[in-house]
């Protein structure tokens, strides 16, 4: 169906493919660099590339933000193909990536195109599309629902379980000795972000299946608090009988009216390692 504004994200946005499709949200591309050659974050690599070369040469690939051409080339092709719509342009988050900022500075050559920092990553994007597609279905000007999302955003609950700690070890963002001793004890951080800033707000310990276990239940220990039309729950490489588990947990608590799963993205996997649980919500 025709829509009377294009809704965009950047690729990092992880959202199931025929949502996307259906609610017609393109994305611009990140990059994932590896030995100096950059690959598209959604057509040019996979997080199992990614996790292979990391395995193989125990060095961790690095993101490169979106470059102001290249927003100015999406831009561009979308007033083309849809006669000059408005767009509303939702970006990664602002604090861990230059990609708002240069989508910010490419938007100034347009009439119309409203840029969110969405002060989040992966599913928590996913989420707060999901959410605007909605609102445009009801009826909202693309001016409105970029005010509102502005709001909206701040409800969005992100978290992610670690789950490789080795990973994390080799990013730099752990040294060797704490490590040692996650590994030793069976501790894994929950991260968590508060106004874009990326930061730990939990130690679990125990074996992974435990440990996803108590990520949920953390998570949805104050249900009153919790939006419950939707939630999204995503994995690095997690095997799928162990995904399912988690998943059929989150179900069985009959708390979310919808629930949507999924593999997390390259640019996610390079920053966060494999074998991570991710879950986010809205909050009311």
């Amino acid at each position: 169906m025709p829509y009377p504004y294009t809704i965009s994200t950047d690729s990092p946005a992880d959202l199931p493919e025929d949502l996307r499709l259906k609610y017609e949200i393109p994305f611009v591309e990140l990059y994932v660099v590896m030995e100096g050659t950059g690959y598209k974050d959604k057509t040019g690599i996979t997080p199992e590339q990614i996790f292979d070369y990391y395995h193989s040469t125990k060095k961790i690939p690095t993101t490169s933000a979106v470059p102001i051409g290249d927003y100015l080339d999406f831009f561009r092709g979308l007033k083309a193909e849809n006669g000059n719509a408005p767009i509303v342009h939702f970006t990664i988050g602002g604090k861990i990536s230059c990609s708002y900022q240069n989508a910010v500075e490419a938007s100034k050559e347009f009439e119309e195109v409203y840029v969110i920092d969405s002060e989040s990553m992966s599913i928590g994007i996913g989420l707060l599309l999901l959410w605007s597609a909605g609102e445009r279905d009801k009826g909202i000007s693309a001016k409105d629902l970029a005010a509102a999302a502005e709001l909206k955003k701040k409800k969005v609950r992100t978290t992610a379980l670690l789950g490789e700690i080795t990973y994390m070890k080799h990013s730099g963002r752990v040294t060797s000795v704490q490590a040692m001793g996650a590994n030793m004890l069976g501790i894994r951080p929950v991260l968590g972000m508060t106004d874009g800033i990326l930061g730990q707000v939990r130690k679990l310990r125990g074996k992974a299946q435990e440990l996803r276990r108590q990520y949920i239940d953390f998570l949805l220990e104050e249900p009153a608090k919790i939006d419950t039309s939707i939630c999204m729950l995503a994995h690095t490489s997690i095997p799928p009988e162990d995904f399912e588990t988690a998943e059929e947990q989150v179900r069985s608590l009959d708390i979310f009216k919808q629930m949507y799963t999924m593999q997390a993205g390259s640019v996610l996997s390079v920053h966060i390692g494999d074998g991570c649980l991710v879950f986010m919500y809205f909050l009311k």
